[in-house]
């Protein structure tokens, strides 16, 4: 039996206990295991019924190909049919305002997004895709400000980008 520091979450063991535990979880049939880091006869029959699973030689044993083989099936059970995730373009401290006039790639974005959004509304003027907010972003702004019953001030701060992500993605599901 093999030992480690439980916190050690990068030790070979705790890492193999985690992803056993983890399709388990998703595919059942394996031995349910608890990441400890600790090779004791729970982690050795999750790995025998890992290794029964997918056809290798079931030696309990973590070799070269059960350790290959371990982490493919956990990376393409992890990422099939996963949506693509999202991302927060806007910096993540509370008080981040972008002002009139001011030039940022994030607006590029913020453009792209209030254009998509236009073609559905006739009060939201398509607006050109410069990077910069400008007058014409700056009133797309207002106008998807007012349709939220928001303050119509047209600061693009978190909770009005937060207004423009959650109407582009409602416009935009495919649960349409």
């Amino acid at each position: 039996m093999a030992y480690f520091d439980i916190r050690d979450t990068k030790n070979p063991i705790f890492q193999i206990q985690r992803i056993l535990r983890f399709l388990d979880n998703e595919e059942n049939g394996l031995a349910r295991v608890k990441p400890d880091g600790i090779y004791g006869d729970n982690t050795r029959n999750a790995v025998i019924a890992f290794q029964k699973k997918y056809g290798l030689l079931q030696t309990g044993v973590v070799d070269k190909q059960s350790w290959d083989l371990l982490h493919t099936v956990d990376r393409d059970t992890r990422y099939k049919n996963q949506k693509a995730m999202p991302v927060y373009i806007l910096p993540m401290y509370e008080d981040y305002v972008i002002l009139p006039n001011a030039k940022d790639n994030y607006i590029l974005v913020v453009q792209h997004m209030l254009n998509e959004i236009g073609t559905h509304y006739d009060e939201i003027d398509t607006v050109e895709i410069t990077g910069i907010y400008d007058k014409a972003t700056v009133e797309a702004i207002k106008h998807l400000q007012r349709r939220h019953l928001a303050n119509d001030d047209g600061i693009l701060d978190g909770k009005t980008y937060n207004l423009l992500v959650l109407e582009y993605e409602r416009l935009n599901s495919r649960d349409l």
